[in-house]
């Protein structure tokens, strides 16, 4: 336990909470996530402990979570964990990281929004409390990743550790108060046309939702079948099938799930993978087979009736597609949405990590200097040679 003085909050206590206690503080936790800034799908308690149960053994990872404490109150938690990993040179790095996310390998899922969990207005004052007592645990490197850039978190970061900024991504989402037609008409008309209009050409077409266990097994078999067709390789692994099909079940029970499947007379053409929670609706994944006509993108037109749902729901405020592009282009842009950038953030503790750091930043800089050499040369002889 450390105890430190806050500059508002009277005495601010950071004790350490064991795998036991986390198992079963489900309503303490979402308590604390009611009154944070966090997010309320990716922080929650049931998508924190299923994907510790999920990968915990499987990545050999050891669990730091600690409550923060005011006046013996719980006000917030630090959800993280540690791991080591050797380097070229053979010496041993510890990491810290979110749970959620795993940066050493794409063996995990990927969470974004990840934070901490801290009561609103008050994240730039325990952060650097918290930075400083996880020194303690003798931690080489503290990975943030896919925090949202314009969070309290995510800004004082930017704001005290600009350097310790190592990638940024993008995601969309679609403001749902104006009502789906409207949305429509503010779209580009190739962007319509192939989200809405050539519905016209599908044939004999239904949407059914999974309604039990059973439906989003059937689910989940047909999105792997799709990915597969589609990349050459299953959307879920064993593991992430585990993980994902604990948490499709917890929010079935909770009314929350929306797992959308569109079928003609030959079977099943697209999947459509939905969580709601607090007015927002995030799109976890999508699938589809693709189309014998070239004109027809059921990806898109599956993404337009998932999207026509949202609107018709009067209690859904925001369809959130996420981050990550498309195969080809980042197609969301198109979709009228509001942009939300995630950082992530590496920063060392150690001088080893930190030697390390800018070993790593060097070869960017590097590696960027060469580029914008090399298209300047190729530009030169474009420019004398034509």
């Amino acid at each position: 336990m450390s105890i430190y003085k806050g500059k508002s909050l009277n005495e601010i206590e950071i004790i350490p909470i064991n795998e036991d206690a986390f198992f079963t503080m489900e309503d303490t936790w979402q308590e604390c996530l009611s009154k944070s800034s966090a997010n309320s799908l990716f922080s929650s308690w049931i998508w924190i402990t299923s994907w510790w149960k999920t990968w915990q053994e499987r990545l050999n990872l050891n669990l730091l979570i600690f409550g923060v404490y005011n006046n013996r109150n719980l006000i917030g938690i630090v959800p993280c964990y540690t791991y080591l990993k050797n380097t070229a040179r053979g010496s041993r790095i510890k990491y810290c990281e979110f749970l959620g996310d795993y940066t050493a390998s794409d063996d995990s899922i990927r969470s974004e929004y990840l934070d901490f969990i801290f009561p609103k207005g008050q994240y730039e004052e325990i952060i650097p409390l918290i930075l400083e007592h996880l020194k303690r645990y003798d931690i080489d490197e503290l990975i943030l990743k896919d925090m949202k850039a314009n969070s309290a978190t995510g800004e004082y970061f930017s704001k005290n550790y600009p350097k310790c900024i190592v990638g940024v991504d993008h995601g969309i989402k679609i403001n749902c108060h104006q009502g789906f037609h409207p949305y429509l008409s503010s779209l580009g008309k190739n962007t319509r046309l192939k989200l809405y209009n050539r519905r016209k050409l599908l044939k004999s077409i239904r949407l059914y939702e999974s309604e039990n266990e059973s439906d989003i097994s059937a689910f989940f078999n047909n999105l792997n079948l799709m990915h597969i067709e589609r990349w050459q390789q299953p959307c879920f692994s064993e593991h992430s099938l585990k993980f994902h099909s604990r948490v499709a079940n917890y929010f079935l029970n909770h009314g929350q799930l929306k797992c959308l499947t569109l079928k003609d007379n030959s079977g099943v053409k697209a999947v459509c993978y939905d969580i709601t929670i607090n007015a927002t609706r995030f799109n976890i994944q999508l699938g589809f087979h693709s189309h014998p006509t070239s004109k027809v993108s059921i990806g898109t037109l599956m993404l337009g009736y998932a999207i026509e749902k949202a609107h018709n729901n009067k209690t859904i405020e925001y369809y959130d597609l996420l981050a990550g592009k498309g195969k080809n282009t980042f197609y969301k842009k198109n979709l009228n949405g509001q942009l939300t950038s995630f950082i992530t953030c590496k920063i060392p503790f150690t001088w080893q990590s930190k030697l390390l750091f800018e070993l790593r930043r060097g070869r960017t800089l590097l590696k960027h200097y060469y580029f914008v050499v090399g298209n300047f040369i190729s530009g030169v002889n474009d420019t004398k040679f034509h």
